[in-house]
C-alpha cells in the first residue's frame, strides 16, 4: 500500500480536528439549549412560587378579616343583651382583646363568655371584673369557655357572691373537682338544682362542693347529685311531723341552742355524728324518713364516708 503523502495526511488531520471541533460545537449548543429550558423552568418556578405566595397572603389576610368580623358580630351581640355603650362597651371589647392575647382562647370566646354574664344579668363592670376567673377555669378544667361561663355566673348569683368573687369561686370549683370523682362540667350540673336552695338558707359555696364531691365519690354526680341535696335540705328545713320527730330522736338540727343557723358544714359533721351509732337498716329507715327516698342515698353517701375522703374535700374546700 502506498504511503500517504505529507499533504495527505495534513488533510487528512485537518478533517479530523474539523469533525471533532463540530461534534464539540454541537454539544455545547445542546448544553446551552438545556440551560435555556433550566433557566424557562426556572422562571415558571418562581412565578408559580410568587402567586403561592400571594395567594398565602391573601388567604392570611381574608382569616383576619373574618375573625375581625366575627369578634363584631359577638360583641355586638353582648351589647345587645348588656345595654352597654360608650366607654363601657369600648372598656368590654378591650378586656375581650386582652384575654385572646394573654389565654389560650380567642377575643371571639371571650366575648362568648361575657354573652353568658350578660344573659345572667352582670353590668360591664362586673364582666370586666369576673371574666378572668371564668377563663382560669375553663382553661384548668378543659371545658369549653362558654359552659364555664354559664355555671360561675349562675352559682354567684345563687349564692349571692360578687363578679369580682369569679376567681375564687372558681377556685372552689377547681379543688372540689380534682380532689373528688367528678369534674367541673358535673360539679356545674350539680350546682345548677342545689345552689338557689343552698344560698336561701345562707350556705356556702364551699360547703356545698364539699357535700357534692362526698356523693361524687360514692358514683352521686351531676342532676342527681344536685336534686338530692336540694330535696334533703329541703327536707331538713321544713319537716314533716315525722321528720322532725325523726331529727329530734337523733339530734339533728339546722341551728344551734340559740336558734342561729349552722354552717352547713356544721349540719353535715352533726349528721355524721348522729348517724354514726347506727348499723345500716337502721341508718336506711332514718335516713329515708328524714330526707326521703329519693335523697337518701345522697345523704348516706355523706354521712358514711371515709374520714380520708371527708378532710381531703373539707380542707381544700375551706370557707375563708
Amino acid at each position: 500500500m502506498a504511503s500517504k503523502s505529507n499533504y495527505e495526511l495534513a488533510v487528512e488531520i485537518a478533517g479530523k480536528v474539523a469533525g471533532s471541533f463540530g461534534k464539540s460545537i454541537s454539544t455545547v449548543n445542546k448544553s446551552l439549549s438545556g440551560l435555556g429550558k433550566i433557566a424557562g423552568a426556572g422562571a415558571k418556578l418562581a412565578t408559580a412560587g410568587f402567586a403561592a405566595a400571594g395567594a398565602a397572603i391573601a388567604g392570611v389576610a381574608a382569616a383576619s378579616v373574618n375573625v375581625g368580623k366575627e369578634f363584631e358580630a359577638q360583641m355586638s351581640t353582648v351589647q345587645a343583651i348588656s345595654g352597654a355603650t360608650g366607654e363601657e362597651f369600648a372598656a368590654m371589647e378591650a378586656k375581650a382583646k386582652e384575654m385572646g392575647a394573654t389565654t389560650q382562647f380567642s377575643a371571639t370566646e371571650a366575648g362568648e363568655a361575657m354573652e353568658y354574664m350578660a344573659m345572667a344579668g352582670w353590668k360591664s363592670g362586673d364582666m370586666i371584673d369576673g371574666i378572668g376567673g371564668i377563663m382560669n377555669l375553663a382553661a384548668a378544667s378543659g371545658e369549653d369557655l362558654a359552659t364555664t361561663s354559664d355555671i360561675v355566673t349562675d352559682a354567684l348569683t345563687a349564692f349571692g357572691m360578687t363578679a369580682s368573687e369569679s376567681g375564687k369561686f372558681a377556685d372552689i370549683l377547681a379543688a372540689a373537682s380534682s380532689n373528688a370523682n367528678t369534674n367541673v362540667s358535673m360539679m356545674g350540673e350539680s350546682f345548677k338544682y342545689v345552689a338557689p336552695l343552698a344560698g336561701t338558707l345562707g350556705y356556702s359555696a364551699e360547703d356545698v362542693s364539699v357535700a357534692l364531691g362526698l356523693m361524687a365519690n360514692a358514683g352521686i354526680k351531676g342532676s342527681q347529685a344536685g336534686t338530692s341535696l336540694k330535696t334533703a335540705l329541703a327536707n331538713l328545713a321544713s319537716p314533716t311531723d315525722k321528720q322532725a320527730a325523726a331529727m329530734a330522736d337523733l339530734g339533728i338540727s339546722l341551728t344551734d341552742s340559740s336558734g342561729e343557723m349552722l354552717s352547713m358544714r356544721d349540719v353535715m359533721t352533726n349528721l355524721r355524728e348522729s348517724f354514726s351509732g347506727l348499723d345500716e337498716s337502721q341508718q336506711a329507715a332514718a335516713a329515708s324518713t328524714i330526707f326521703g327516698k329519693e335523697a337518701m342515698s345522697g345523704m348516706l353517701a355523706i354521712i358514711n364516708a371515709s374520714e380520708d375522703d371527708w378532710n381531703k374535700l373539707t380542707t381544700c374546700c375551706s370557707s375563708n
